[in-house]
């Protein structure tokens, strides 16, 4: 069930009914969960990309947040995404690197490549 937050009309679910979507989305339709953060990063990109800036990022500051787990994941890859279209990017962890799943590690090592600052919280 989505639950509603009271101030909103916008759908929200818990964490563990987001990891319950996830499990059936892997063992019911066989997507990997890097197919998922991938997807989800491109959204959020084109979704941050047409309500900010009047769909402008280039030269433009953009801070992302990142969790640890697929939500993360799906904030790294967005990142990835506005940076190769242009925007000043950085990114802020809310975790040390170590608490990082596979998916969200790999991708914030190719953030690392690519040259975007990365703010990292004491070990």
């Amino acid at each position: 069930m989505i639950a509603v937050t009271q101030n909103s009309n916008i759908p929200s679910i818990t964490t563990d009914q987001r990891r319950e979507v996830d499990r059936a989305m892997m063992e019911g339709h066989g997507i990997a969960l890097a197919k998922m953060m991938e997807n989800a990063g491109r959204e959020l990109a084109h979704l941050a990309r047409s309500r900010c800036r009047g769909g402008n990022h280039k030269g433009k500051r953009v801070a992302v947040l990142a969790g640890t787990e697929g939500s993360g994941g799906g904030g790294l890859m967005c990142a990835g995404r506005l940076n190769n279209w242009g925007a000043n990017v950085t990114v802020w962890l809310s975790s040390p690197t170590e608490r990082l799943t596979y998916v969200p590690r790999h991708q914030l090592s190719s953030l690392d490549r690519q040259g975007v600052p990365i703010y990292r919280p004491a070990e």
